[in-house]
């Protein structure tokens, strides 16, 4: 869908579109020495003008390198897909001599699943309208932004078709990819995952958890694991601003994934992990802060941010402090209060 849309916003013809989906049997048998037929027909198809290449699933190839190098050489444009990992974009960027632009896609924003819903909203809101455009919130925090999901109307639908993903992303690109054989371990490792979004991990207390279950594993095995699953997209890891050694955080790279684990979600979890996909996909540098002087949920190069689903009486100083105190330590950075339902820059409270 998303090569699509990049065809559409190009205004490339049709004709000079040469589309490709290696997940597809037909491709299977693709060979290096293929690449220059592939170039050949691309070119008599588009009657001689240089043809656009949209190669799908790119990852489903053994070698990839030497063919898209020639059709470099040729003067082609080429757009890919990937199921991703910095690693695969690195090597790739080697590969091409440093003339790749790579770009993370991520599920939608909420603004972009309204349009999937076909739900505008005016700029100023009535009751009704708040009132719907919350629940409409509340669905999106609850179920995430894949698009296939936003638009499936019933909730056993929606949730074959996170399960679906969850096959696709754990045992296609994470246990065939790295050919891992403790299916038990990862099956356990990505439970944790699932359960302990927004928190603090520790590899190391979890190594003692498998331990004491009777697991046979290394402390090396989880973290290489694990390094799978965020090289995979499947998980982002933060650190802490105030000790990059200490504790990471872990977020899912969709809400709607934790549909896997427990029927009934935990709002204000789902509303930071909400936050911080938003941050991350405005292409910001995300960490968090944690210290003697309490916790700030993320820390970008121009803010501090603390995301809380509702301010109460009981909160307010746990949410509020830290804010005060860390700004003082990390100068030129704005406060910011993101409290449901407004994804964007709030007031900070006296």
């Amino acid at each position: 869908m998303y090569l699509l849309q990049i065809a559409s916003q190009l205004a490339i013809p049709a004709s000079h579109c040469a589309w490709v989906d290696f997940s597809e049997f037909l491709w299977a048998d693709f060979r290096a020495a293929d690449w220059k037929l592939l170039h050949e027909v691309a070119l008599e198809l588009s009657d001689g003008a240089k043809p656009v290449f949209f190669l799908d699933e790119l990852q489903e190839l053994a070698v990839y390198e030497a063919g898209l190098r020639y059709l470099q050489n040729q003067g082609t444009r080429i757009f890919i897909t990937v199921s991703n990992s910095r690693f695969f974009i690195r090597d790739l960027a080697a590969s091409l001599r440093g003339k790749v632009l790579p770009y993370r896609l991520f599920t939608l924003s909420f603004q972009e699943f309204l349009r999937f819903k076909a739900v505008p909203f005016p700029d100023s809101l009535s009751s009704s309208q708040t009132a719907r455009r919350n629940n409409l919130l509340v669905e999106y925090l609850t179920w995430g932004g894949f698009p296939e999901v936003v638009l499936a109307e019933r909730e056993d639908l929606k949730r074959h078709l996170i399960d679906s993903y969850i096959d696709t992303m754990l045992l296609r690109d994470v246990l065939d990819r790295h050919s891992i054989k403790n299916l038990a371990v990862m099956d356990r490792l990505f439970s944790k995952v699932l359960l302990s979004f927004t928190k603090e991990f520790s590899v190391h207390r979890w190594y003692n958890d498998f331990r004491s279950q009777g697991y046979r594993l290394s402390k090396d095995t989880l973290y290489e694991y694990l390094g799978h699953l965020e090289e995979s997209l499947f998980v982002h890891t933060l650190e802490n601003a105030a000790n990059p050694a200490a504790a990471h955080k872990i977020f899912l790279v969709d809400n709607g994934l934790y549909q896997k684990v427990k029927d009934q979600p935990d709002l204000g979890r789902l509303w930071e992990n909400a936050c911080c996909l938003q941050l991350l996909r405005e292409g910001n540098t995300v960490r968090f802060w944690r210290d003697e002087d309490g916790e700030v949920d993320f820390v970008t190069d121009t803010a501090l941010i603390q995301a809380t689903y509702e301010l109460s009486g009981a909160n307010r100083t746990r949410e509020l402090y830290p804010l005060k105190t860390v700004s003082g330590k990390l100068a030129g950075r704005q406060a910011m209060l993101w409290e449901f339902p407004e994804m964007q820059p709030g007031v900070v409270p006296d």
